[in-house]
């Protein structure tokens, strides 16, 4: 009788501790929860979930972190748009995003600055006009 007691006390703990390890994920952090979403390749997601908290730095620092790897992965990785007129113009408004929440981002320049330049390269080809509205509003 004591065996069995003994065996079902096993049991009852190791379901309780079973279930503490479930509900683990969903106690992470924001940045946790962002990272994963972001190495998932799972941007509006994470920009979404973004969008429902409250303004702060550290949602600030993520959002731009988010708005520039989105930007790279439609500019580099985002293989269901073959256009790259379409690549290019929606990595740019990923960028664009990027330098309104910080205007000395380096990646994003750089990335911005590759663009324009290979328009420059097409005679008669430029970004879109809403494209180069929002850039120059930002000093480009």
């Amino acid at each position: 009788m004591n065996r069995i007691f003994i065996l079902l006390t096993l049991l009852v703990f190791t379901a309780c501790s079973q279930s503490e390890k479930q509900e683990a994920p969903s106690s992470a952090t924001l940045t946790t929860k962002i990272d994963a979403l972001l190495d998932a390749d799972m941007y509006t997601d994470a920009l979404e979930l973004l969008g429902d908290q409250a303004e702060s730095q550290e949602v600030l620092k993520l959002r731009e972190k988010t708005h520039l790897n989105y930007g790279l992965f439609l500019e580099y990785r985002n293989n269901a748009v073959t256009d790259m007129r379409d690549k290019m113009t929606t990595a740019m408004y990923q960028y664009i995003e990027v330098l309104k929440i910080n205007r000395n981002n380096e990646k994003a320049i750089t990335e911005v600055e590759q663009i324009l330049g290979i328009y420059s390269t097409f005679p008669n080809r430029q970004p879109d006009p809403e494209v180069m509205e929002e850039l120059e509003k930002l000093g480009f």
